[in-house]
């Protein structure tokens, strides 16, 4: 089971990276589509050009006249600023993909703002069709916070249920409130840097980096930082990835080799909802077959590993139902907390009868005296996982070593086939490096996952692999 799903990952993953560096398109003409590049300079001529590179369009508008065929190519000029949104409503094709990136010299990366919410609910981007690329964007105040928009509508880039086997990779997004929304399916979040924005959602939400409504979607190599806002009801709210929308099933979703650092949480479930609620979408069909009052809610078969995370709140919070969650080889810190308690200060929550929850070969370091241990809100099954506690180190000398281990890690839990309550040693944790050092008790005795690379892309071993994120690097960068 471990070696298809990792396979199926590999395969999702190249086979959308492998549509890069493809020549420009085609332009409907009515007749024989020929290869266009389109430039937009927003220092050009205010009265506008023709779209080529010698007379670029000055703003976003222009866009709107263009009925884009694939292997279409839009380029934004470097240093350039774009105010207002577009949708592309045209799809590119597996082999020729419509693509959105910069031109140009300087390290300025094109930068898009929209701040007022009536204009595409905020969204700088609206994917409204498949096999497209938006490539090294720079993204903010997509709309301008704070604001009060539904949550749903949000997305500094935003893919509609239409949205599928898009790549959207390299870009930069921050003070915007929601970076990234996906609706669609076949998708692949990555390499973005998706940081700092601190104002809430009124009323109660926090920003958020990512949130995915859909199934069969990947979120891998990204950045997240500094996303967590005051909220009246929660405390802070706000994270990195927020798994949304109860009227929509999330099946087969990656979730690796992410950075995470000072976000309200890594990743969270919504959880169920009325079926008279207005908030449920679902269809008549979908409707009619509830049971029980509650609404269609799948969530199956989520892949989370090699991740790397120091937040606030919760490492991850499966609000429900959830099934069929593989938790392996993330490297978790729960040390922060805020002045004031939020509500969820512990690492890891599960509510509503949620099954098949595994965690193999994580590290969980956290402060006792800030966070809650590993299982105190549910405990899933969990071997080869590395446990320490900051402000307790050391197993005390007595005659129930079981006894302690349940009040160490919460819930009444004990140590399972390969667990472990060790100092994982990490290389400078001062500093957000949380590589091994060479004497950690981390090294080699993790499960053999087969997966192939660590969060750093090193090659794991086939036997005794590292438990947490990384390999020992005997040669650090």
């Amino acid at each position: 089971m471990i070696q298809m799903q990792v396979a199926r990952m590999k395969f999702l993953t190249l086979t959308l990276a492998a549509v890069t560096g493809l020549p420009a398109g085609l332009l409907a003409n009515g007749i024989q589509p020929e290869p266009v590049k389109y430039y937009l300079d927003s220092q050009a001529s205010a009265g506008g050009g023709n779209g080529t590179k010698e007379h670029p369009w000055p703003v976003l508008k222009f866009l709107d006249q263009v009925i884009f065929q694939p292997g279409d190519l839009v380029l934004f000029k470097r240093g350039s600023s774009f105010e207002g949104g577009f949708e592309v409503n045209q799809s590119g094709t597996s082999n020729a993909p419509i693509v959105f990136r910069p031109y140009g010299e300087g390290a300025a990366l094109p930068r898009f703002t929209n701040p007022q919410s009536a204009v595409l609910s905020g969204n700088a981007i609206r994917l409204n069709a498949s096999y497209l690329i938006v490539d090294g964007l720079f993204f903010e105040q997509c709309p301008a916070n704070p604001c009060t928009n539904d949550i749903r509508t949000l997305g500094a880039i935003f893919l509609t249920t239409n949205a599928n086997h898009n790549i959207i990779r390299h870009c930069e997004m921050t003070q915007t409130p929601v970076g990234i929304t996906v609706y669609g399916q076949h998708n692949l979040i990555t390499r973005n840097n998706i940081h700092d924005d601190n104002e809430p959602v009124k009323p109660h939400w926090g920003p958020m980096a990512v949130v995915v409504c859909s199934s069969h979607n990947e979120i891998a190599y990204n950045r997240f930082v500094n996303y967590c806002a005051p909220s009246e009801e929660y405390g802070h709210d706000g994270g990195a990835i927020e798994i949304n929308d109860r009227s929509l099933p999330k099946e087969d979703i990656l979730i690796h080799h992410n950075l995470s650092l000072r976000n309200q949480g890594f990743i969270e479930w919504v959880g169920q909802v009325a079926k008279n609620d207005p908030r449920n979408l679902a269809t008549g069909a979908q409707q009619a077959a509830m049971q029980g009052g509650f609404g269609p809610v799948i969530q199956d078969h989520f892949w989370i590993h090699h991740n790397v995370c120091e937040d606030y709140q919760s490492f991850l919070g499966f609000t429900g139902p959830c099934s069929n969650m593989r938790v392996e080889n993330n490297t978790v810190v729960r040390t922060l907390a805020h002045d004031q308690p939020d509500s969820e200060d512990v690492i890891f929550w599960s509510y509503r009868e949620n099954t098949n929850i595994s965690f193999v070969n994580n590290i969980f370091a956290w402060n006792g005296t800030r966070v809650e241990p590993v299982f105190a809100r549910g405990q899933p099954y969990h071997a080869h996982n590395l446990f320490y506690r900051t402000d307790e180190t050391n197993l005390p000398a007595g005659p129930s070593v079981a006894a302690y281990q349940r009040r160490y890690l919460g819930g009444g839990a004990e140590l399972n086939t390969g667990d472990r309550i060790n100092n994982p040693r990490f290389r400078d944790p001062d500093h957000d490096d949380f590589r091994l050092s060479s004497n950690s008790p981390a090294i080699g005795l993790g499960a053999n996952l087969h997966y192939p690379f660590d969060f750093d892309n090193h090659l794991i071993p086939t036997n005794h692999p590292a438990i947490g994120a990384y390999e020992f690097d005997p040669k650090p960068n």
